[in-house]
């Protein structure tokens, strides 16, 4: 029975100071009440406005980082591409640095078998002048040979 009791009592309380919380006729100013419209009109614009900037930052952001991941994807590729050209070129160089010693071996090839042709051995010297001695055999003065024979 207390129980009830204080339940009644807290009831009646809260009943009471909830009468003075309930909504009352509210008197109207013309000019407070259009005061009042403007400025909640310009608080939400504003609201509004800013939240928009937020956005729109949000939005540049997001933006700008697909576009340096794009530029990182194009510069990988063109490195990528530079790299294959240039892999491309010295290929090329050393195909013709290929033929070109090709050719000199077959150029020497042939200097040996021409050489070899002429009966020629390895102390090859060009006599181009001698003088004659009077012991009976010429003594070279001048040869051709490029380091080969006796002066």
């Amino acid at each position: 029975m207390k129980k009830h009791l204080t339940v009644a009592l807290a009831l009646l309380a809260i009943l009471g100071l909830g009468a003075g919380l309930l909504p009352r006729t509210a008197l109207a100013n013309g000019a407070a009440s259009t005061r009042n419209i403007l400025l909640g009109a310009g608080a939400a614009t504003y609201l509004i406005i800013q939240h928009n900037r937020v956005v729109h930052q949000r939005e540049a952001a997001a933006a700008a980082q697909q576009a340096a991941v794009a530029q990182q994807r194009n510069d990988a590729w063109a490195a990528y591409h530079a790299a294959e050209l240039s892999a491309h070129q010295e290929a090329l160089a050393n195909a013709e640095l290929h033929k070109e010693l090709a050719f000199e071996k077959s150029v020497v090839a042939q200097q040996q078998r021409q050489l070899a042709a002429l009966h020629v051995g390895a102390n090859f010297t060009h006599v181009v002048a001698t003088t004659g001695s009077s012991h009976g055999s010429p003594q070279v003065v001048a040869s051709d040979g490029i380091g080969w024979g006796t002066l």
